[in-house]
């Protein structure tokens, strides 16, 4: 049997497919078609060329209609799509939705419709989450699906949005996915089609600085000049944020602004210097509310109760919220902590201390006036004994507002306290590179005192490094205990 590769890539792609097409052994039975996410009219030869050096297999820039042949890498050019219908490529035009292109998803679809069994998908490193839904449909319709390991990419949001729906067989380094596809469909080629190269010393990688010096996606130097941009305006850095997802925020702005590239949108920073400010707020997101996500602040009351059960008498309660935005969790924290000391005797001294990096988002906090949408998953009882009219808004009580307090803290500037009873960090992990999630986990893991509690976001999952730091409790919820 045939099989056709659809192989999806973005930021980082490159480095990627180099040592995986390097390992490549030429086997009679695979046909593989490279999406690289490009620019219009960009480094179509360039990739070409840059793969083609270290390919034990022959690199072409495809054509509309090309006929695919076996053990031959076809590279979609940019400002195009490709769709595969029989053992032709068929290029066509992006739809407007698709924001990067080539589109992952529209070649793997088309794989999975006109193959069937024999297709097969592969994601290695990008931003976003283009060919998550075309690996599914790979699957679903028998064929095989490879995702690169998000440890080994250099950008991990592509290979694990594609993880994340359940519908990949092998996740593993770029290399080993070579290895796999020799070992799935073994065969008998009849030499190299690089003559003295096979098997020899003459074949050399680029390394990955010379890949980067050659070939740098546009979409990410645009980003990175407008977060310098930013950080002079506003004094916020956002190099620590994940750049998949400051793209995709940057990628609407930009629609809505109707900045077609990055020299539009320059020009319209310069016409609105306020711009770069009205960014950041964007790029900070700082959007909240009472008891968001109901059940996984159930399962902390009952793990507080239990540690308030254990705690010595006259022992203060210490928590810190991370990326508080404008308060809600604090004060939803402070709530369940109320509840909880209702009929303790004496009560406890709480404090808990919101930070986070957006000054308008603490000036609400502080004041802790909120709309009445921002209570709708808070019970009507806690509601009326905790929050109190005023106007058309409601603010909480001054017992609340008396035991927490609001910093403008970078979070990798370090804990407000040591001896914590609880960091609550949801949804804050997801916005920040890998590295830093376990430089943040291990903070979280120094302030803790023994046996204290992590929370984090329900989209959110601990490294090796933080499932070595902290033990589950309740691992759907999301709420870990301090190993030692």
């Amino acid at each position: 049997m045939m099989h056709m590769a659809g192989i999806g890539a973005s930021a980082g792609g490159l480095e990627a497919m180099l040592p995986m097409f390097a390992s490549m052994q030429a086997t009679g039975r695979i046909r593989y078609i490279v999406a690289q996410h490009m620019a219009k009219d960009g480094h179509d030869e360039l990739v070409v060329r840059l793969i083609q050096r270290s390919s034990t297999l022959p690199v072409l820039l495809a054509t509309h209609g090309v006929q695919l042949l076996a053990d031959t890498v076809y590279v979609i050019p940019s400002g195009k799509d490709g769709q595969v219908q029989r053992d032709l490529l068929q290029l066509c035009d992006p739809v407007p939705e698709n924001i990067s292109t080539p589109s992952v998803n529209v070649l793997m679809q088309s794989i999975a419709k006109n193959c069937g069994t024999s297709g097969i998908g592969i994601v290695l490193s990008g931003t976003g989450t283009d060919g998550a839904s075309g690996c599914r449909a790979i699957k679903a319709a028998g064929g095989i699906t490879f995702a690169q390991d998000p440890q080994e990419a250099k950008f991990d949001g592509m290979p694990q949005a594609a993880i994340d729906t359940k519908a990949i067989d092998e996740v593993m380094p770029a290399q080993q996915i070579a290895v796999k596809l020799a070992s799935l469909f073994p065969g008998k080629p009849e030499a190299s089609w690089r003559a003295g190269l096979h098997g020899s010393s003459a074949m050399v990688l680029a390394s990955p600085a010379r890949v980067q010096a050659e070939f740098v996606d546009p979409a990410l130097q645009e980003l990175q000049t407008l977060l310098r941009q930013v950080r002079d305006a506003t004094g916020i850095d956002f190099s620590s944020y994940k750049e998949e997802t400051l793209l995709r925020r940057l990628e609407k702005r930009k629609a809505l602004q109707g900045a077609s590239n990055a020299e539009a949108y320059q020009a319209f920073i310069r016409r609105n210097p306020s711009e770069l400010p009205a960014l950041q707020h964007l790029f900070l997101v700082s959007v909240s509310s009472f008891f968001r996500d109901r059940e996984s602040f159930s399962a902390l009351q009952i793990a507080l109760a239990d540690m308030l059960m254990h705690k010595p008498a006259g022992e203060p309660i210490q928590v810190w919220v991370p990326g508080c935005a404008s308060g809600e969790e604090v004060y939803t924290l402070a709530i369940i902590l109320s509840e909880l000391m209702q009929n303790a005797h004496p009560r406890r001294e709480v404090t808990i201390t919101g930070t986070d990096l957006n000054p308008e988002a603490l000036e609400i906090a502080r004041a802790g006036v909120y709309r009445a949408p921002a209570f709708k998953e808070m019970e009507s009882v806690l509601q009326a004994r905790y929050a109190l009219p005023k106007g058309t808004e409601l603010e909480v009580t001054s017992e609340l507002k008396g035991c927490v307090r609001f910093e403008h803290r970078d979070v990798l500037s370090g804990p407000p306290g040591t001896q914590l009873d609880l960091v609550s960090c949801r949804n804050l992990l997801i916005y920040m590179k890998s590295s830093l999630q376990d430089e943040l986990v291990r903070s979280c893991h120094q302030a803790l005192r023994s046996r204290g509690l992590l929370f984090i976001g329900q989209s959110e999952s601990l490294s090796f490094v933080g499932n070595s730091l902290f033990s589950p409790i309740d691992h759907y919820h999301r709420l870990f205990r301090r190993r030692h």
